[in-house]
């Protein structure tokens, strides 16, 4: 009979474990509470710096604006040469058209282009 009430015993520790690590409910809504302040608290200090890193923004521009109407503006300069220069005296040769070929040519667009009867 002993060792029936060992192996109860046994029984009734081991399902209360589990119920005795938990902590009470007043503690999980401390928990819960400091936890949905700390998570105001960021939110809060994240809009405080977005406020501040567009106010550091815009004193910028403003600066830069200010800066750019007392100076004169700076026009680039060709520091180089090309790289490959031409052979003296030598012309591109530009493909040609004769002027008859032309003429012909816009003869025709001209009669293209007129209204049909």
């Amino acid at each position: 009979m002993t060792s029936m009430r060992k192996l109860i015993l046994t029984f009734c520790l081991a399902a209360a474990t589990p119920a005795a690590a938990q902590p009470p409910y007043y503690e999980l809504d401390n928990l819960r509470a400091q936890q949905e302040a700390a998570s105001r608290r960021a939110v809060e200090q994240t809009n405080q710096l977005n406020a501040l890193d567009a106010r550091v923004r815009t004193d910028q521009a403003l600066l830069d604006l200010q800066v750019g109407r007392y100076q004169q503006p700076t026009v680039p300069e060709l520091r180089y040469a090309p790289a490959v220069m031409p052979a003296p005296g030598a012309t591109p040769k530009y493909p040609s058209i004769p002027d008859a070929a032309l003429a012909d040519s816009n003869r025709r667009v001209q009669a293209a282009s007129k209204p049909r009867p």
